[in-house]
């Protein structure tokens, strides 16, 4: 005879189900904006980031389709083509995520990715500090905040999937402290670790490498505050780290090493990383993606480096004191404290090599300036280390809280209170969004114009960061076709890593003219210019389709062609552009 299981047992299933499910339903709720009609929203905060990791997701099932490795693409910036492994491809999620492209497109792809991601970290932080023993309620405040921190919320706003998508980056902490701090690690621990670092290297590399810092620094914690424990350990610990480092070298090693000894090798980073570090006040100051910042403040967060996207640091005077106090009164539990302490110094490294105060260098030399030099750090940004800095803070918060549930009611009480008014100016509004850009439905026929095999179609306005309404036409096609051009990262004639790679003569007159609407000249040099690229993008045909300035785009693209073009509903067609290459 079937008997039921305790009710305890009954009511932490519940839990480990229902917490998760009210993740979702709130990260529905954040992205709602996104959703309604999904694939024909886009966000408003930073547009082009979002149509590119659409591309991208729509690029992996393309790939498989075809019979094509999906780590490379000559569809963008064709000939050359882009290494998807320097441009956080994220393959994996766009193996999965194949049916949601399929039916929606690349840009419902990133909406789904993102609600996900945000209710997926959520329950995996749940999950993970219940895995330590932490009560259901403590668990579910620690992954509520560690799934929907402004730090998330802002990389979300900021159209970068790569960096909400996270379940597997608690789980890789929790492997790696395990192995750290029991008694005798367990080679199962290992593996997983390995496996799970692995399978992070498809899925996003920038939080992989962060995630190795913050173990760094839970290392030098543990071993300052047990040394003669720690020189016990060593070797242990070290052959464990070893057989996790070649585990996942089976795993993550073929992608990574594509990245770097594979096509389009590059050096450095695009970006000026020392720029975008945290501003101090930040970590006190909302921006207008809290719902209940006020006007003054959000104003004040708009002087901080970088775009909202990057204003990731808000914890709150409420928070942070709260965060102090669990600190104080449990600094003798060694896992509250261990946790904070390393919450404390991924906030200090987030800061960046320089002490900033409301936009404003104090000159303070800060950690990061010794870090920043070492191989791989050239490729970080400061910024994102807030996503680690919340969550720790979250899993210390939790686990204090997990102490007080055995305190009396007459301090349960003002501790749940202290709770919700630390939370409160962390609630994040609804995402916000504008329509994507209105797809010409030439782009989606078979028409002849379209069809260039080995070559590519001149897709105009030439696409190009912050102007990528031709990424997202292209990959509402189902990237039926190559074009050159792009917002991606590439190498120069030089080397180094550069957003668009190297820029051609047309591409830049392209640009131009449809920035400023003004038409140039065309000499036979410009002419002569036109030609050479033309030929070496194997270009059939020209396409522009709707866009500001588009008068002067069709006199210039005219006078570079030699002929009118075909109008077509609501683009102009250039047919027969090869016989201009011959």
């Amino acid at each position: 005879m079937l008997t039921a299981p305790p009710p305890r047992t009954r009511s932490h299933a519940v839990a480990g189900v229902g917490v998760p499910l009210g993740y979702l339903l709130l990260a529905v709720l954040v992205t709602g904006p996104w959703w309604a009609p999904l694939g024909r929203r886009v966000t408003s905060v930073n547009e082009p980031d979002a149509v590119l990791f659409g591309w991208l997701l729509t690029w992996t099932p393309r790939a498989l389709a075809d019979g094509r490795l999906p780590l490379y693409s000559d569809a963008l910036n064709h000939p050359d083509g882009i290494n998807l492994m320097w441009n956080n491809g994220m393959v994996l999620p766009g193996l999965l995520l194949a049916p949601v492209t399929a039916a929606f497109g690349g840009l419902g792809a990133v909406t789904v990715a993102t609600a996900l991601g945000l209710a997926a970290t959520a329950a995996s932080a749940f999950w993970c500090l219940r895995a330590l023993e932490v009560g259901t309620v403590p668990a579910a405040v620690g992954g509520l905040l560690a799934g929907f921190s402004p730090a998330m919320v802002a990389q979300a706003a900021g159209g970068h999937p790569n960096l909400v998508l996270n379940p597997l980056v608690p789980v890789l902490l929790l492997l790696a402290v395990r192995l750290l701090t029991a008694a005798r690690p367990a080679r199962s621990t290992a593996v997983l670790l390995g496996v799970t670092a692995g399978v992070q290297v498809l899925v996003g590399e920038e939080m992989l490498f962060l995630s190795g810092v913050v173990v760094a620094l839970f290392l030098l914690v543990l071993v300052v505050s047990y040394p003669r424990e720690a020189r016990r350990r060593a070797g242990p610990v070290a052959a464990h780290a070893l057989l996790a480092l070649a585990v996942f070298a089976v795993v993550g090693g073929p992608a990574l090493a594509f990245q770097l000894f594979g096509p389009l090798p590059q050096e450095g980073s695009p970006f000026a990383t020392a720029y975008y570090s945290t501003d101090l006040a930040g970590f006190v100051v909302g921006t207008e993606l809290q719902a209940l910042t006020p006007d003054a403040d959000a104003a004040r967060s708009a002087g901080f480096a970088g775009g909202l996207e990057e204003h990731t640091a808000l914890l709150g005077v409420p928070l942070l004191l709260l965060a102090l106090a669990a600190l104080l009164r449990h600094r003798r539990d060694a896992r509250v404290r261990t946790v904070l302490l390393v919450a404390l110094l991924s906030g200090v490294l987030a800061l960046g090599p320089e002490l900033v105060v409301d936009g404003e260098a104090t000159g303070v030399p800060l950690p990061w300036a010794l870090l920043a030099p070492l191989p791989g750090f050239e490729h970080v940004i400061a910024t994102r280390l807030p996503l680690f800095t919340t969550g720790l803070v979250a899993a210390g918060l939790a686990l204090a809280l997990d102490r007080v549930r055995a305190d009396p009611f007459r301090v349960r009480v003002p501790v749940a209170v202290a709770v919700g008014v630390a939370l409160l100016p962390l609630v994040p509004v609804a995402l916000p969004a504008r329509d994507a850009p209105l797809v010409p439905a030439f782009l989606t026929s078979a028409d002849p114009a379209l069809d260039c095999p080995g070559g590519s179609v001149l897709l105009l306005p030439f696409p190009a960061a912050p102007e990528v309404d031709a990424m997202a036409w292209q990959q509402a096609a189902g990237i039926s076709f190559a074009m050159p051009g792009g917002y991606f990262i590439g190498p120069g004639r030089d080397g180094r890593a550069y957003v668009g790679g190297q820029p051609t003569a047309t591409g830049r007159l392209l640009r131009d003219v449809h920035a400023d609407g003004v038409v140039r000249p065309v000499t036979a040099e410009v002419r002569e210019r036109f030609r050479a690229d033309v030929a070496r993008w194997g270009a059939c045909s020209a396409v522009l389709g709707p866009s500001r300035h588009v008068d002067a785009l069709v006199l210039q693209t005219t006078a570079l062609v030699g002929a009118e073009p075909e109008y077509v509903g609501d683009v102009a067609v250039w047919r027969g552009l090869d016989r201009l290459a011959g």
